[in-house]
């Protein structure tokens, strides 16, 4: 790369999906490379799927799908000398992901007949005597609320532990190997491409640097609809988002509120080597209508020899078989627990005489399934129940006994008033025991503080050799669609003009926070958070609910019972017109017992929060 490519006003970097392996629009790709653009930089990887890829070994996504995006990487670098950074790729960043995806490429190149590529692997699993030694030195705690204290065992029960790198090693390889063609990752800070591409630019505001990185690692996930294909600019102080999907559109609200995702708290994102504040911030509405600028947030560095990065290992934890089926039989509901109980202790007792450990969980969808303990309404009101069957033992052979004898029990177990006495359990599948293998869970998410940011992570350039054979085809060019006048364009019909969605009716005088709210979700902050996020889009309304007094720690740790000290964060956020709180997860995602996984069915409570304010 040439001295005089780094003395540019402004960079485009463009993103086209939020999880590379997922699929983008290749015509709005091809569009925006072909238009110019600096680099090409996705993220790969999350803890959102549970413990299961990074215990196992199994990426995110097939290879097969990996590699259909990895190839267009490698022909926008052949074609255009577009460079690609990429991180945690296929997942969990772990190392054989990294030689896997460099594999990919260099078997594109062979096979076009591209031009030699060079590319950086870059790998983030971290060896546990290193992890013992910080361990017993005391220079290591837990990432956030709700995670224990690390032990020993967690250490030696992994099956591999990775480490979230920053931007100093992607910075350091790209120094290093200047003229690269694609970077690859293994588990990254989700922004850390980004930033270093910008310093590797001489763009040195990690203000705006981080906090285009956040927004732009999940796509144009912040435009409203949600879309894929996202467009950066960045300017030494500030950063313009585009979304690049044409019925799809950035608004302040939209850009400032993505701060809110899957986060403890909106206005401190801690990460890698410091933290981006983002509690002055500022969202300018450009005048497409469509884009956003983005200026003053800021990056405040760790002290010097202070730098931590956060580990993530998982290990398996015996064998799992699951039984999927429902109840119907009214009767039946009525005792629905005395019943499953009766069941649990039948199994009990038959076990017994094996004389094995086991775990038997039995999800009741329909009634508590879903939120588990943190369901405030036991109400028994089903006309039917989904029942998902979980069994766990050291062995693969002693989880499916479990399961079965559960499945029969569920079958034929005998209750009160009964009628129908040919069976009292539908199941879809056959056969209806499921063996699952291998049992993960998460065991490690904890800082690591005092290390090297850059010594941690190999780095190695490889070439893909080719013959720069290739014959280029371009793509026909786009027919002249003729504009059509304002008054032609058809309006669609909404699909309901119903104004408030939940029932029954609250009280005279009040109305519910999911009536006022523009959006309520929950979602994991990592495995062992959930975070909830209440937004509006109308100041007045937004105004009135925080003066309410009704959105409040106290308020949070009631509706899902749990200790104050269980509630991490709970804060106003200005500038999305937002309230967000944390709480710490009854159960680590993804673990034996889960319910949801992903964290997003657990906002019910706040939807049905009673707030002083009159129906209109």
């Amino acid at each position: 790369m040439s001295p005089s490519a780094q003395l540019k006003d402004e960079l485009k970097i463009f993103t086209p999906i939020g999880q590379l392996g997922q699929g983008f629009n290749e015509e709005i790709f091809w569009d925006t490379v072909e238009a110019g653009c600096d680099a090409i930089i996705a993220d790969g990887g999350s803890t959102d799927s549970g413990p299961g890829r990074l215990a196992l070994g199994l990426p995110n996504v097939p290879y097969s799908r990996l590699a259909k995006d990895l190839e267009l990487f490698a022909k926008a670098a052949h074609l255009y000398n577009v460079p690609s950074l990429i991180g945690s790729i296929g997942g969990d960043g772990e190392n054989a992901h990294v030689d896997k995806a460099a594999e990919i490429i260099t078997e594109a190149v062979k096979k076009n007949g591209y031009r030699p590529l060079k590319i950086i692997k870059i790998y983030s699993e971290i060896p546990k005597d290193l992890i013992h030694r910080k361990f017993k030195a005391g220079e290591i705690s837990p990432c956030g609320g709700g995670v224990p204290d690390l032990t020993e065992h967690d250490i030696d029960s992994s099956t591999r532990i990775v480490a979230q790198m920053g931007l100093e090693p992607y910075l350091k390889a790209m120094k290093e190997t200047p003229d690269f063609d694609i970077v690859i990752g293994g588990r990254a800070y989700d922004p850390a491409p980004y930033a270093a591409f910008c310093l590797f630019r001489g763009f040195e505001d990690l203000g705006v640097a981080y906090s285009m990185g956040k927004i732009m690692e999940c796509g144009a996930q912040c435009s409203i609809p949600k879309s894929r294909e996202a467009l950066a600019v960045i300017r030494r102080d500030s950063f313009d988002i585009h979304p690049l999907d044409p019925k799809s559109k950035c608004t302040t609200l939209s850009v400032a509120s993505h701060f809110l995702y899957e986060k403890t708290r909106p206005d401190i994102l801690h990460g890698p080597g410091g933290a981006l504040h983002l509690d002055r911030t500022t969202y300018e509405q450009l005048d497409d209508g469509r884009s956003v600028r983005v200026a003053d947030a800021r990056f405040v560095p760790e002290p010097e020899g202070e730098y931590t990065v956060k580990l993530e290992g998982a290990r398996v934890n015996g064998y799992h078989t699951i039984f999927l089926g429902a109840v119907r039989d009214p009767i039946l509901i009525q005792q629905l627990d005395s019943w499953i109980e009766f069941i649990e202790t039948h199994v009990h007792e038959r076990i017994k005489a094996f004389g094995y450990d086991y775990d038997l969980k039995i999800h009741r969808y329909g009634v508590n399934g879903v939120m588990g303990p943190l369901e405030p309404d036991h109400a028994r009101g089903s006309k039917e129940i989904f029942i998902a069957g979980q069994a766990r033992a050291a062995t693969q052979d002693q989880a499916d006994q479990v399961a079965t004898m559960a499945k029969f029990g569920f079958t034929h177990a005998p209750y009160a008033g009964q009628l129908a006495t040919a069976g009292n359990f539908a199941w879809p599948f056959t056969p209806c025991e499921i063996p699952m293998g291998p049992c993960p869970e998460f065991c490690v998410y904890h800082i690591m503080h005092k290390v090297d940011p850059v010594d941690l992570f190999p780095i190695t350039v490889v070439t893909a050799e080719g013959d720069n054979t290739h014959v280029h085809t371009p793509r026909p060019p786009k027919p002249i669609v003729e504009a059509k006048s304002a008054g032609a364009a058809k309006v669609k019909k909404p699909e309901s003009d119903k104004k408030y969605w939940l029932t029954p009716e609250p009280a005279e005088g009040t109305c519910y926070l999911g009536d006022v709210a523009s959006v309520l979700r929950s979602k994991n902050s990592g495995p062992y958070e959930l975070t909830f996020d209440v937004m509006f889009d109308d100041k007045g309304v937004y105004e009135k609910v925080k003066a309410s007094g009704k959105l409040s720690r106290e308020t949070v740790a009631g509706l899902y019972s749990v200790p104050d000290d269980h509630v991490t964060a709970s804060l106003f956020f200005d500038q999305a017109m937002a309230y967000k709180a944390t709480i710490a997860r009854p159960a680590v995602s993804g673990g034996f017992g889960e319910t949801d996984t992903h964290g997003s069915q657990q906002h019910i409570p706040l939807l049905y929060l009673s707030m002083p304010w009159g129906r209109t």
